[in-house]
Order: structure tokens, then sequence, then C-alpha cells
């Protein structure tokens, strides 16, 4: 015989496992919808949806498949010491200290503006001191780590730990498409403002104080951390389970237009109704509405992306630095992914359209 504290327990047991269900469908509602759909389409056009193959996820390559090489400054501790006067002393200091050695590819690449930009400056002291070979020496380094400078920048950014996790594959769906702006969004306009002048130059940077360059240092790090918040991963994700779901319902229409038609003259029979309704239901109101805010977003990220992506992939190919192969492959399968999916929809939507032709049906009357 149970004991009341037995009911007790299986009681918040059943509630816990019903959660977990309910935690389930609701992180995964797009799937959900698209296996609705699938179901409904092949209970009323009387055919199985084909097997497919599985849509990979485009994962950022890892860190060590997108090794880069730099150059030193080619400056020694003698050289440093002669140049007491220089603002630049200080700045290759603190790239030289424990912290600046540990530093990630974002410190590294404010440590080479601050060179750069301190560079001229210096130079023009070494020559008034007469040390024309350490200026010589001076002017060589900053010209390697000006052609440098966009290698640095891919790797602060496009390779670096923010932009990983805005394109990292997320856990669930749950709270995509946003309710609201991606807030990443003016982050990345922001990078790629400043991307675009660091490129063209740094002369505006050349009279920075110390303090300046912090308060500079800190608003870019700022900056990539709200990028490292967006949703570029869960974009993907979604129109992956919208390909995947295309692909499959897709056919199923196909099957039926293939084989025996759905109306044999254009008048609407039963049947052809229950796929007209099936199509406005749950196609057009549910999975299509869902698309469109995907598809806004999409056109978002990917607007702004491609800029800094072409920008300073150019600015590397110019240079003669060289691009990670690895990162290549996967802006290539990225892109497909997201071309593949703009294609299904269209398509999908033309053979719905040609299946109702048959009976004289068109998705909204």
């Amino acid at each position: 015989m149970k004991r009341p504290h037995d009911y007790i327990i299986q009681f918040f047991l059943a509630l816990l496992f019903s959660a977990i269900i309910c935690a389930c469908a609701d992180n995964n509602q797009l799937s959900s919808q698209w296996q609705d759909y699938q179901s409904r389409l092949e209970r009323v056009l009387q055919r199985q949806a084909a097997p497919h193959n599985n849509i990979v996820f485009p994962h950022l390559p890892k860190p060590r498949e997108l090794g880069l090489e730099f150059s030193g400054s080619g400056i020694d501790i003698l050289d440093f010491l002669r140049m007491r006067r220089c603002a630049l002393r200080d700045t290759i200091a603190q790239r030289n200290s424990i912290l600046g050695r540990h530093g990630d590819a974002a410190a590294r690449l404010m440590f080479d503006l601050r060179f750069i930009s301190q560079a001229p400056a210096c130079h023009a002291i070494l020559m008034k001191d007469g040390l024309s070979a350490l200026a010589g020496q001076l002017a060589m380094a900053t010209q390697i780590k000006q052609r440098e400078l966009p290698a640095r920048i891919f790797a602060a950014s496009l390779i670096g730990p923010e932009f990983r996790q805005f394109w990292q594959m997320p856990v669930d769906l749950t709270a995509y498409p946003l309710a609201g702006k991606d807030p990443s969004l003016a982050a990345l306009a922001r990078w790629q403002q400043w991307q675009s002048h660091w490129l063209g130059n740094t002369e505006s940077m050349a009279d920075w104080s110390s303090i300046a360059w912090q308060q500079f240092s800190d608003e870019v790090f700022n900056t990539l951390g709200a990028i490292r918040l967006g949703a570029g991963g869960s974009m993907l994700a979604a129109q992956r389970e919208n390909l995947t779901g295309l692909t499959m319902a897709t056919s199923i229409i196909k099957q039926r237009i293939e084989g025996r038609p759905l109306c044999l003259k254009p008048q609407p029979t039963s049947a052809a109704k229950h796929f007209q309704g099936t199509l406005t239901k749950v196609f057009i109101t549910k999975l299509q509405s869902q698309a469109s805010r995907i598809n806004q977003h999409q056109f978002e990220v990917m607007a702004i992306t491609e800029q800094i992506e072409q920008q300073l992939l150019s600015a590397m190919d110019e240079n003669h630095l060289a691009i990670p192969n690895a990162y290549l492959h996967w802006q290539k399968q990225r892109n497909q992914l997201l071309t593949a999916t703009t294609e299904a929809q269209r398509h999908h939507v033309a053979l719905a359209g040609t299946l109702l032709k048959q009976c004289g049906l068109q998705p909204g009357n």
C-alpha cells in the first residue's frame, strides 16, 4: 500500500515530466510547425516525403585551422632605450609587458594601431637626434605593420572569439525570431566604420594621449562584446530548419504532380480544397510569417557582414596576405545554405501553385 507522500512524489514527477515535454516543444517550435505541415501534406496528397541528406550547420572552423603569421617589430632593447623622447616608446613597453604579450587579437590590434599612428612623429624625432639608422629601422617596421594591418583586423574580428560566438549554433530557437531588432547590428556597423578608417589612414589618431587610446580601446572591446551577443548563429540554424522542411514538403508535392493528378479537370475536389487550406493555414499563415521575419534578419546581418568581409579580404589580397582557406570554405558553405533556402522557398511556392492550378485554384482564393 502506497503512503500519501508517495502519491505526492508521483504527482510532482508527472508535473516535471510535462514541463520537460512542453519545454522541448517550445525549443523546437519551428521544427514542429514543419512536421505538422509535412504530416498534413502527406495525408491530403497521399504521398510520403522522400528521404534526404542531413543539412550540415556551417560551423566556423576551429582557431587552429585559421592561424595567421605576423612579423616582429625588429626593434631590440637597445634601440628601444634610444627612443626616450618618443610616445611610441611607451606603446612598445606596454606591448612587451606581461599583459601585452598575453593579450588577445583585439588587444594586439590596438597596439599596432598605436604603433602605426605614433611612428611618424617618432621618426621625425629620431632624425632630429641624428639617429638615422634607427629611424630607417622604425620606418621599415611601420611599413610591415601597415601592410599586415588587414590581417590584424581579420584576426580581431572575423575569426575572433566575439564573431565566433555571433555565428555559433544555438542550443535551441526558443527566442528566435527575435522580438525586436538584433542589438549586434549597430555594433557591426560601428566596427565596419572603424575598419574603413583604419584601412584608409590613422593620421587623425596620431596626437592621441595614452588616456585617449585607453578610452578608445575600451570602446572597441565593448563593441566586440555587443557583437558577441548577436543572433547570426540562430539565423543560420533557422534557415537550416527551413531548408530541411522545404525540401521534404516539396518532395511530397513533386511526387503528386509527377504521378496521379490531384484533379482531372480544373475544378476543385475535396482533396484540392484540403490542400489549399493546408497551404493557407499552415504554410502561409505560420511558416511564411516566420520566414519573413527570419529573411529580414538575414538581410540585415548579411548586408553589414558582407561589407566587412569584402573590404577586409580585398585588403588582405592586395597586400599579399594569406587568407585561411578554412575561412573561405566556411564563408562559401554559409552563403550556399542561405542561397539554397531562398531558392527552396521559391521552388516550393511555384510547385504548390502548379498543383493548385490543376484544380482551378490559387493559394489565396
